[in-house]
């Protein structure tokens, strides 16, 4: 039972196997519900405050007609390649004009965008996919698309595209700076009391977990279809998941890169629980 009079802390996450070394654990503490989601569909349960906290893509802390802060206590980065976020093509880059995109995501669309223009000087047509579906079904392919997460690396669909972009090496290569696919949310009317449990166990969470992580990985790897060894330098070598200033240099270079390709109308400015 919970404790009387505390309110119940309801996690908005992500079920990809990135996301365990942050939240493995926390559904057993008392007063913390998981609801997990894909990362697009995670504002919408903040926006109809279906939950208090949520781990969703960075993007739509800009694009929520909420009002929202971040939560700095872990992300979902990296620093170079990050294995599960690629543009797959038939056909060489400069000479695409439409991507199917991966409707699982919403940041990885947005530095698609600013990859495909800064790089190569394109804009192709954006055209949403369920990539989810085409992983289990013989439907055709599209010649050039964009998918996110573990299918990535497990569905082995990748082997039909001669042409492969991995989006976080690409923006490391044109930034020097790790890229921000996703950061905890919360609106900013938000009980003080219930943000700073948040805080609290969040980061225990994720701090606790960094020193055991060989469990983490036997315990999710093989039932998200993962090679144990490839989940492990996944986890331990591509994903990032402090918050540090890097992070937020980052949020606001693509937040600036993602107006001037059009994927933002504006920008608002940086805002985080703990600051006025």
């Amino acid at each position: 039972m919970e404790q009387q009079g505390q309110q119940k802390l309801r996690l908005g996450v992500v079920n990809f196997l990135n996301t365990a070394p942050l939240i493995d654990g926390m559904s057993t503490i008392q007063g913390v519900e998981l609801i997990p989601k894909v990362p697009s569909e995670l504002i919408g349960c903040l926006e109809r405050n279906e939950v208090d906290i949520a781990l969703s893509s960075s993007i739509d802390y800009q694009r929520s007609q909420k009002q929202l802060r971040i939560l700095p206590v872990g992300v979902l980065s990296s620093e170079g390649e990050t294995m599960t976020v690629r543009l797959c093509s038939k056909q060489p880059f400069e000479t695409i004009s439409e991507v199917h995109c991966d409707t699982d995501s919403h940041t990885s669309i947005a530095l698609l965008q600013i990859i495909l223009n800064n790089r190569y000087g394109i804009d192709p047509k954006i055209i949403p996919c369920d990539v989810r579906a085409l992983t289990t079904s013989n439907a055709r392919w599209p010649e050039t698309v964009l998918m996110i997460g573990d299918k990535v690396v497990t569905s082995a669909k990748g082997e039909m595209f001669p042409h492969q972009l991995d989006l976080g090496l690409a923006w490391f290569e044109q930034t020097g700076l790790p890229f921000v696919f996703a950061a905890w949310l919360g609106s900013e009317n938000i009980k003080p009391s219930l943000m700073k449990r948040a805080s609290m166990l969040l980061d225990r969470q994720r701090r606790c977990n960094k020193h055991r992580m060989e469990q983490v990985v036997s315990t999710y790897a093989p039932e998200r279809g993962w090679d144990v060894e490839v989940a492990n330098t996944y986890l331990t070598e591509c994903i990032q998941y402090s918050f540090k200033d890097k992070h937020r240099h980052s949020l606001e270079l693509f937040y600036s890169l993602a107006s001037t390709v059009g994927a933002l109308k504006e920008v608002k400015p940086l805002r985080f629980f703990g600051e006025q």
